[in-house]
């Protein structure tokens, strides 16, 4: 009966972890320019949104990843991510290579690089799979919020409209799903 159960939990929690997604930033946009755009940029508990200038008619955001082996994953090991650049873009690459772009640093250098330590480690590195970059990118619409998903193997977006805001003799009303 405890095997049962031991087997159960582990495969269980192994599922959740091959198969969770985890909210990690918001984006939206406010144009500035023909362009030009204003992101605001919420990441972490969302309560600090930071406000970066992008050129282009999409956006893009990298991060760094480490993905731990399967066997790992399903002892409840959860894969770690590091934002690391936000930057405008064109869909059209001639326009690309003609207005260059702006890019933005968001990752703090930290003490221990575990991505680097791991691959020191060489063929006595039991838990680290892999370590590489992940990016997500969309069009740019300013009616639309940007939610940034980790997945145990990489980032992902989905956009949802923006919330209603309605003035009517000088009262805010804000619409909450």
């Amino acid at each position: 009966m405890v095997l049962l159960l031991a087997l159960f939990s582990v495969s269980y929690f192994g599922y959740t972890n091959l198969t969770s997604e985890t909210r990690i930033a918001e984006l939206s946009f406010t144009q500035i320019d023909t362009d030009e755009y204003l992101v605001n940029l919420a990441t972490g508990d969302f309560c600090e949104v930071r406000g970066f200038t992008v050129h282009g008619d999409q956006w893009r955001l990298d991060a760094g990843f480490l993905k731990w082996k399967y066997w790992a994953a399903a002892l409840g090991f959860e894969s770690k991510y590091r934002l690391d650049r936000l930057e405008g873009r064109y869909a059209d690459v001639a326009m690309q290579n003609q207005r260059g772009g702006l890019s933005h640093t968001l990752g703090d250098p930290t003490l221990l690089d575990i991505a680097r330590f791991s691959e020191g480690l060489g063929r006595f590195n039991f838990f680290i799979d892999a370590t590489y970059g992940s990016s997500t990118f969309h069009d740019i619409d300013v009616t639309q919020i940007y939610d940034v998903y980790k997945t145990p193997t990489g980032i992902i977006a989905r956009k949802r409209e923006q919330p209603s805001i309605d003035l009517q003799q000088n009262i805010l009303s804000i619409e909450i799903n």
